[in-house]
C-alpha cells in the first residue's frame, strides 16, 4: 500500500518569504522623509493630506502623527463661532507645552457682532493658552484688554479695526506685548475715532516698533483729519527706528460703497505732503477688496511689501 504524504503548497512559503524580505529591507533603511529638509518634508505631507484621510496618515507611525500635528496647528484660522468653540475645546485637552510649540499663527476673523458671551470666553481661553503665537490677527482690541491671564507675545499683530469708546493706558494683556511687537497693523477704519498716538499708548508705546499701518476714511471729520496728519508726522519724527508707516485711505462709506477717488481726497493730499519729506510714509488706496479674510494676516501674505509696491507704482501727481 502506498502512502501519500501531503506537502504544503509552495506559493504561501514564497509569499511569506517575500513579505519577510520586504519587511527586513524596509527596517534596514531610514524613513524617506528623514533624508529631506524639514520644510520640504512638511510640503510633501501637506500635499498628501489633500489626497489621503488624516487618520490614515496619522496611523502610519508616531513620527507621521507628530509631523501632521505640526502642519495642522502651526497656522490656525477661526472664521466662525463654531470653529472657535471647537478649537478652544481642543486646546483645553492639550498640554500647555504642545500648544505653545505648535500654534505659531492665529487668525480670528469672525465678525465682531457674532461674538456671544460664550465666544468671548472661548477666545479669552485661546489667547491665554496660545503663548507661542508670533503672528496674531483679531477683529477688535478689547479681548486683549480683558484677558488677564494672557502670556501671548506676538511680534506681529493685526486688528481689523480699533474700536474702543475710551482708550485707557495699556492693560495687563497689552503691557506684556509692548516689548515684543515689531509690526502693528490697524487694517480698517473703525466706527469710533481713536487717534494714532492713543492707539500706540494702548499698547504701551511699543518701543521696538519697526512697521506700523493705520487706516483712515476719506471725507470724514475734518478736525480729526488734522489731528491724524499731525500725529502721523509726530510718530515719524519721534521714532527714528520705524522703517515703514503705511496709511490706507478708504472710501467715505466703506464698506457699503467702495468707489474711487481716494487719491484725490483732502486727507490723501495732506498726508502726501508729509510723505514728500519722509519716504517712510506710504499711502495706499484701499477698500476695494471686501472679502471676509482680506484684512487678516494669512499665510503667504506680505502686506508690507505689497504696500511698498503700490506706493512706488502710483501715477505721478498732476502738475
Amino acid at each position: 500500500m502506498s502512502v501519500l504524504v501531503a506537502s504544503p503548497p509552495s506559493s504561501p512559503q514564497r509569499a511569506r518569504s517575500r513579505a519577510l524580505s520586504l519587511a527586513l529591507a524596509a527596517a534596514s533603511k531610514p524613513a524617506p522623509l528623514l533624508d529631506v529638509p524639514t520644510e520640504l518634508g512638511l510640503a510633501i505631507l501637506e500635499l498628501a493630506l489633500t489626497h489621503t484621510p488624516l487618520r490614515t496618515l496619522a496611523s502610519l507611525s508616531r513620527a507621521f502623527n507628530t509631523l501632521i500635528a505640526a502642519i495642522l496647528y502651526r497656522q490656525v484660522i477661526l472664521d466662525t463661532p463654531q470653529k472657535l468653540a471647537l478649537f478652544a475645546r481642543t486646546i483645553r485637552g492639550k498640554t500647555p507645552d504642545f500648544v505653545e510649540s505648535h500654534v505659531k499663527t492665529l487668525a480670528v476673523t469672525i465678525e465682531h457682532w457674532r461674538f456671544t458671551p460664550a465666544s468671548n470666553m472661548d477666545l479669552e481661553t485661546i489667547i491665554a493658552v496660545c503663548s507661542g503665537v508670533r503672528i496674531l490677527s483679531l477683529p477688535r482690541p478689547r479681548i486683549l484688554a480683558l484677558s488677564r491671564h494672557s502670556r501671548i507675545l506676538p511680534s506681529e499683530l493685526t486688528l481689523q479695526s480699533f474700536d474702543l469708546s475710551s482708550v485707557e493706558s495699556c492693560s495687563g494683556g497689552t503691557l506684556q506685548m509692548a516689548h515684543s511687537l515689531s509690526h502693528l497693523r490697524i487694517a480698517e477704519p473703525g466706527d469710533l475715532w481713536n487717534s494714532p498716538l492713543s492707539i500706540l499708548a494702548f499698547f504701551g508705546g511699543v518701543p521696538h516698533l519697526s512697521h506700523l499701518a493705520l487706516a483712515r476714511r476719506m471725507d470724514a471729520n475734518t478736525d480729526n483729519d488734522v489731528v491724524f496728519v499731525d500725529e502721523v508726522q509726530a510718530i515719524l519724527e519721534s521714532r527714528p527706528r520705524l522703517k515703514m508707516l503705511v496709511v490706507r485711505i478708504f472710501p467715505a462709506y466703506f464698506p457699503l460703497y467702495c468707489g474711487q477717488g481716494m487719491e484725490s481726497s483732502s486727507i490723501w493730499t495732506a498726508l502726501e505732503v508729509v510723505a514728500e519729506s519722509d519716504p517712510r510714509l506710504m499711502l495706499v488706496a484701499a477698500g476695494q477688496d471686501t472679502s471676509k479674510l482680506s484684512w487678516a494676516h494669512l499665510p503667504g501674505d506680505d502686506f508690507w511689501e505689497d504696500s511698498m509696491k503700490k506706493w512706488e507704482a502710483r501715477s505721478p501727481p498732476p502738475k
